[in-house]
């Protein structure tokens, strides 16, 4: 560098000499008579001092409008000090045993070293805003609801939980305002039945989500966090419907064609090992007619008693089906009197 600067004509070389004695005087001065300088920290948490004041006469407090993050807080100290000082330093505070009538608590600001060193000290807010409330609880019913679905021919039959409530408490509006709690459990592709431990959602009565950062600051807690869910999967199968044949017909009349259904077969559901031992599902002779019939029947009957334990239908509402079973009179036979007397007369005619 010095190289270069010899290089260079003389009046040249007195401006670049200058300019770096006056670099040097001005550090050399700065740092030997230490001015005061300025520091900004960001998001400064507040810390809530002696909450269990209002805690124990059986009350509440929520922060409002994030009051207790103070967006700004200016420190005005020597350089030396300003050196030493991280965001970490800066301690926020607020008592609310100084509460006023308006719920608001001066904040109070100050470093965890060089305190007294420390000119000034200033935040962008000066108070925390409290909302002080009676403290309540509720209890609401725990919905469970499961996602996607299973694999094919798979079929969730149910889905519980292990408690099937959970009880709410915290200030008198926000638990008001709470309207559901559901667990939700995964079933996507599954050939088996889902064990799982799914962490408790709240709604608010618009059906929005309580996410769990707006419940800490609402100061909402749940008497459990999580519950045990089961999700029973069961395999499908298409079986046949098989109408007994001994239907019993009164005298004189005669089956038109074996009995049938509509439909002719129905979807189950079940563990796989109880559904291979079944072909057919069977509806006995007796349960459609009582005694003989003589005329045709299209009778109601529900399908659902005559599945095998452990066998259930895939939907409900196919619960009914019908039975038709049709009969005709049959062919009155010619009277053997007039058959006789028939034969004589073409036999006396036929010799004259």
């Amino acid at each position: 560098m010095f190289e270069r600067i010899k290089s260079l004509d003389s009046n040249l070389r007195l401006k670049v000499a200058s300019v770096l004695i006056a670099m040097a005087v001005w550090y050399m001065i700065n740092y030997f008579s230490d001015p005061a300088v300025r520091m900004t920290v960001n998001n400064v948490n507040v810390e809530i001092l002696h909450g269990e004041s209002i805690e124990k006469e059986g009350d509440v407090y929520t922060v409002l409008d994030d009051s207790d993050v103070i967006p700004t807080v200016t420190i005005y100290a020597k350089r030396s000090v300003i050196d030493k000082l991280e965001a970490k330093n800066v301690i926020a505070t607020a008592d609310v045993r100084q509460i006023e009538d308006d719920g608001s608590v001066r904040i109070s600001l100050t470093t965890d070293k060089y305190s007294n060193s420390i000119e000034r000290i200033t935040g962008s807010i000066s108070y925390v805003q409290l909302r002080v409330e009676p403290q309540e609880t509720k209890s609401l019913p725990l919905e469970v609801e499961a996602v996607g679905k299973p694999a094919d021919g798979y079929i969730l039959y149910e889905s519980s939980a292990e408690q099937n409530q959970v009880i709410i408490t915290g200030p008198q509006s926000c638990v008001a305002d709470v309207g559901r709690a559901v667990v939700r459990v995964d079933i996507t592709g599954s050939e088996r039945s889902i064990n799982s431990y799914p962490d408790i959602i709240l709604y608010d009565e618009e059906g929005d989500e309580i996410t769990s950062e707006e419940m800490a600051s609402q100061k909402l807690h749940l008497n459990i966090s999580s519950v045990k869910v089961v999700a029973t999967i069961y395999q499908t199968k298409s079986v046949g419907i098989a109408i007994g044949s001994e239907v019993p017909i009164a005298d004189g009349y005669k089956m038109d064609s074996h009995p049938t259904s509509d439909p002719l077969s129905i979807e189950i559901a079940g563990a796989a090992g109880i559904l291979r031992d079944i072909d057919s599902i069977e509806i006995p002779a007796e349960d459609i007619a009582s005694g003989p019939i003589s005329s045709n029947i299209h009778k109601l009957i529900s399908i659902e008693k005559y599945l095998p334990d452990g066998a259930y239908l895939t939907d409900t509402s196919e619960e009914n089906i019908t039975v038709y079973v049709r009969v005709s009179k049959k062919p009155e036979k010619a009277d053997e009197s007039d058959t006789s007397e028939g034969a004589s007369a073409d036999s006396s005619g036929g010799e004259t």
